[in-house]
């Protein structure tokens, strides 16, 4: 079994947390590959669509290693920290250039689990729902199954969660057991 687990964000902070906790998770016999955006060169897509082609993309940087570990993987566990109800540009730029395996529909039929993090309370607006619901979006077009997603609220600072919200990260290995679990059936 392979899962690859992509940071969205550039901090090693609450996001992290997130990720690296479901990590953690699973047993000895999976094999975990995290990636973090902010150890990668990203170039903007230039909507060139030659990959729709293609399925291959002609900008010189990180994806297509990225894109190989994608593929490779049976499950993805994704975070991203919520930026003005959206999902990280960092993440946003990944996901673009993932458009090699669009048409291939070569995504179709993974399974994930998805995290977002922000500094907002629960009770205050929906910024934390929404940067999901951009991942969600894309999992949905790209023919992911999501199996669970974990909501976290009211990190600000980078070591918030870890200090005031231990559940999440309870909530974090259970999201990741469960994807096992249905990756293993």
């Amino acid at each position: 079994m392979r899962i690859v687990a992509l940071v969205g964000s550039t901090r090693r902070g609450n996001t992290y947390a997130m990720v690296e906790s479901a990590c953690h998770a699973l047993d000895s016999g999976c094999d975990v590959e995290l990636l973090h955006t902010r150890d990668m060169v990203l170039t903007f897509c230039d909507g060139c669509l030659s990959c729709d082609k293609t399925s291959i993309c002609h900008i010189d940087d990180s994806m297509p290693a990225v894109i190989g570990s994608i593929l490779a993987a049976d499950g993805l566990i994704i975070g991203t920290p919520a930026r003005w109800g959206l999902l990280s540009g960092e993440l946003k730029v990944l996901m673009d250039r993932l458009n090699p395996l669009a048409v291939s529909q070569k995504l179709k039929g993974k399974r994930a689990v998805v995290f977002a993090v922000g500094q907002s309370t629960s009770d205050q607006d929906n910024s934390v729902q929404l940067a999901c619901d951009s991942v969600l979006g894309f999992c949905n077009n790209a023919g992911i199954d999501v199996v669970s997603t974990v909501l976290s609220f009211g990190c600000l600072e980078p070591t918030d969660l870890i200090e005031t919200c231990p559940e999440v990260l309870d909530e974090c290995k259970f999201a990741a057991r469960k994807l096992l679990d249905c990756l293993s059936q």
